[in-house]
């Protein structure tokens, strides 16, 4: 009866680069768009748009993107203002910095993550309670 709508993955709707099944790039990757990678890639990304690794893409790298989606392997860290999605098939191995994270059941994350949020970042201070309106005290 009632049906959750599925979100969009980040970076859907356009991809400016894409590195296929059976390519192997070593190095950095500096992209302005959006990439895909289904194949392997080792060294630097740093992508201003999102990053997208598919079913069958192997990303061994430090990650600096927008929005991240695993759904194949990645060891590396993720700096991210965005969203980090590791989907059912999605390895994350490595510590990550970033403004949201959804790991699906069957997901793998194994490391340590931080919430990239000025907000959330920030400890909230308690006022001490004030005891001026105690009823107890004596007048």
């Amino acid at each position: 009866m009632f049906r959750r709508r599925p979100e969009k993955a980040p970076g859907a709707a356009r991809i400016d680069t894409y590195i296929g099944k059976g390519t192997t790039v070593e190095g950095s990757i500096e992209a302005s768009g959006s990439v895909r990678i289904d194949g392997f890639v080792k060294g630097t990304l740093r992508v201003d748009g999102d990053l997208i690794i598919g079913a069958d893409g192997v990303v061994v790298a430090s990650v600096t993107a927008a929005n991240v989606t695993v759904a194949g392997e990645l060891r590396g860290e993720v700096n991210s203002p965005g969203r980090l999605d590791i989907a059912p098939t999605g390895q994350m191995l490595g510590d990550v910095i970033v403004g949201s994270l959804n790991v699906d059941d069957g997901a793998l994350f194994l490391g340590q993550c931080n919430m990239k949020d000025e907000v959330r970042s920030q400890p909230k201070v308690l006022a001490a309670p004030d005891d001026s309106g105690n009823s107890d005290s004596q007048q």
